[in-house]
């Protein structure tokens, strides 16, 4: 291994030199899974406002190709087809996520790995080598952020990193080309300093949200300018007022930081998931019969809009008493995902107004590590029914993950298309160059 200097250089290192057939079962397990879900994520938004709104600046953007944006007719050059599926896959607040991060690692990385297998052709070993070392990269990286510094969460200000570490792993780059690539994302990431829960705007209801598609883009960018000899700040990680990459977040490359990825139920922020599980495990309940429903909860979960008459699905997302009045007037699959039909409902916004949040200290010290909520439900009859103890999201399994998928493809792909994916991410058989056939195919969907 060469001695470069700086930490972006002795990373570099550290990805390029990493074998993947080294990758153990249980990590090769869960990249699969991350790949599949990610799928699934991309197929629910691709029909969304701004998945459509990408496609049509990609068509006057980038050069048209052989990549294929997932589920449309749609073939651009690999940025621009990764930019597509990763505002598809990012749109609904249905991808994957990771606690130690505080946002969303795989809605980037997936798509933007793929995209380039697509064009490459990579072994399934090496893409699902190539997958845990970006998310092992987002993930530290977001880990290591001084927020007094950075002053966002939003997951767009890291996952250019992993997208970097992950492709130019992938395209087997120069020690110093993947250490520039690495500064140029970093320095060319989003700022969001006015989005989401932690910016200071009050307009959260907007498709930016989390600057994750445009992330994408910048980072397969910086990987393209470094292989002509563009630079960037190298020293971008060196500085512990910036970055802080103490123990544990050190970046040894295990990688194994990718086996805590949980993925998502229902399609909205994770902050509220604790909340319609606790209000699941009362059982079932007249919609009616409610007088008053008690939320205690972390104080991040207070900090979303929470909007009760929400305009657009983005509200939605970010309003924990809008999307527990889907789930008690609607049930769970209401929100696998959540239909442009529920906006302007009037019963689900009375029932939204019946939500009272109150933040637990008890639940708020267990936050970040931990999110959980308590739900207390007064019926009009007097009767109190509640929680035991607090209640964190469900965790899905393997097994989930693929039911998961067949919920959202069904009515929207072919059964034999299906079959085809899910055979793909088969965890004993996995053929990710099979799987990116099935993608190629045509799909039910109409293309706007």
């Amino acid at each position: 291994m060469s001695q470069l200097p700086h930490f972006t250089g002795r990373l570099a290192d550290r990805i390029l030199h990493y074998r993947a057939q080294a990758l153990p079962a249980a990590i090769r397990s869960k990249a699969i899974d991350c790949v599949l879900d990610n799928v699934a994520a991309c197929l629910a938004g691709v029909s969304s406002q701004p998945a459509l709104s990408a496609r049509r600046m990609a068509h006057a953007t980038f050069a048209r190709g052989e990549t294929q944006v997932w589920f449309s007719e749609s073939r651009f050059s690999p940025t621009g087809a990764a930019f597509c599926n990763s505002m598809a896959a990012s749109s609904l607040d249905l991808d994957d996520g990771h606690r130690l991060a505080r946002g969303h690692p795989g809605s980037a990385i997936v798509p933007a790995i793929l995209a380039l297998a697509a064009h490459e052709h990579y072994s399934t070993p090496r893409i699902l080598a190539a997958t845990a070392i970006g998310y092992e990269v987002a993930v530290a990286t977001a880990a290591a952020q001084q927020y007094d510094r950075a002053q966002t969460h939003q997951s767009g200000r890291w996952t250019g990193l992993g997208v970097v570490a992950a492709c130019g792993y992938l395209l087997g780059l120069e020690p110093d080309q993947l250490a520039n690539a690495l500064a140029i994302a970093g320095v060319w990431a989003p700022n969001q300093q006015a989005n989401g829960s932690s910016g200071y705007a009050s307009q959260t209801g907007n498709w930016a949200k989390e600057g994750i598609p445009i992330s994408t883009m910048q980072a397969l960018m910086a990987v393209d300018l470094s292989r002509t000899g563009f630079t960037g700040p190298i020293d971008l990680l060196d500085h512990p007022s910036h970055y802080d990459f103490g123990h544990p977040i050190d970046l040894n490359l295990a990688p194994t930081l990718i086996l805590d990825t949980y993925f998502k139920r229902y399609a909205c922020c994770r902050y509220i998931h604790p909340a319609l599980d606790a209000y699941s495990a009362l059982g079932d309940i007249e919609p009616a019969s409610i007088a008053r429903i008690e939320v205690s909860t972390f104080g991040w979960a207070l900090r979303l809009a929470n909007k009760l008459v929400p305009d657009n699905l983005v509200d939605i997302q970010f309003s924990l008493p809008f999307c527990l009045a889907i789930l008690v007037l609607h049930g769970p699959r209401a929100l696998l995902p959540i239909s442009q039909s529920v906006l302007g409902d009037a019963r689900i916004s009375a029932l939204a107004g019946q939500v009272h949040l109150v933040i637990d200290p008890l639940i708020d010290r267990r936050f970040p590590a931990e999110t959980l909520a308590s739900v207390r439900v007064t019926l009009q009859s007097g009767t109190v029914l509640e929680n035991a103890g607090p209640i964190g999201p469900s965790v899905l399994s393997p097994t989930d993950v693929r039911e998961k998928f067949k919920n959202i493809a069904s009515g929207r792909l072919s059964e034999s298309l299906i079959q085809q994916i899910l055979d793909a991410t088969d965890p004993e058989n996995c053929n990710i160059n099979k799987l990116l056939l099935a993608l190629t195919q045509d799909p039910l969907l109409c293309e706007p």
